[in-house]
């Protein structure tokens, strides 16, 4: 039966990008080619903008962040014959500002906005908000989102609501099964790619539970898959960008 490739990332956050994780990354996407590349969100950090910001992560430029951000999803969607990216509840703070804030914050997140929709359309990408039912994206019979719950319960929670899913936000490699007549079904977190020590969750018990990796795997012509994971076991990477069947 024939297959296409896939793979999906989430949570790189800008100038927060892990750069052994960026590296890794690059070199299996030049092996596996993916045809279809799902972007799970949070490409930015967007942290001046974060409720509770400290005053000098108001007052810091946002440069970095938006060029690393933007430099990732290009170089990440290049060669993609299927590009999505799901808003994360980071890059959504766009939205949020540009509708409720007024003055200067809401120019800001105005011409944020033109701006990643400028990136997404250079990239030949399909935009999902940040949203439970207008963010969901159907591959087959498997889900992208960017995640929705939080803590030891999230994968659970995904799993009940979403069914047969994967999703970042959490930055934790972890699943969850749910029974369903229509057979086994999972949700499954994949991990970030940014860094897991990031100042503002320094003091989070969650941050002990968080990894670096990416999914990946085949989509059949009925709409069924084969999902792999990869993670970081100190500075390297396991994959394969082969399957064979039997």
């Amino acid at each position: 039966m024939k297959s296409r490739t896939f793979i999906a990332i989430a949570d790189p956050h800008g100038d927060m990008l892990d750069e052994v994780t960026s590296k890794a990354l690059k070199s299996f996407m030049a092996d596996f080619k993916p045809y279809t590349r799902l972007h799970l969100g949070d490409a930015f950090d967007f942290r001046n903008l974060r409720k509770g910001a400290s005053d000098d992560e108001k007052a810091a430029s946002l440069e970095d962040d938006w060029d690393m951000g933007k430099d990732f999803m290009r170089e990440f969607f290049d060669g993609g014959k299927e590009n999505h990216f799901l808003r994360g509840n980071h890059d959504e703070r766009l939205w949020h500002f540009a509708s409720s804030a007024t003055g200067l914050l809401r120019d800001y997140a105005m011409d944020g906005i033109k701006r990643l929709e400028a990136i997404v359309k250079q990239s030949k990408a399909n935009m999902l908000p940040y949203h439970v039912r207008d963010g969901v994206l159907r591959i087959g019979s498997l889900k992208a989102i960017h995640g929705y719950a939080h803590g030891l319960s999230a994968a659970q929670v995904h799993a009940r609501v979403f069914r047969n899913c994967i999703f970042g936000h959490i930055h934790s490699i972890v699943s969850a099964p749910v029974e369903s007549d229509d057979g086994p079904m999972e949700a499954r977190g994949i991990g970030a790619l940014c860094r897991i020590d990031m100042p503002y969750n320094s003091t989070r018990t969650a941050t002990l539970r968080q990894e670096n990796g990416w999914a990946y795997g085949h989509l059949f012509e009925d709409g069924s898959y084969q999902l792999f994971q990869t993670r970081r076991i100190k500075d390297s990477f396991y994959a394969a960008h082969e399957i064979k069947a039997y």
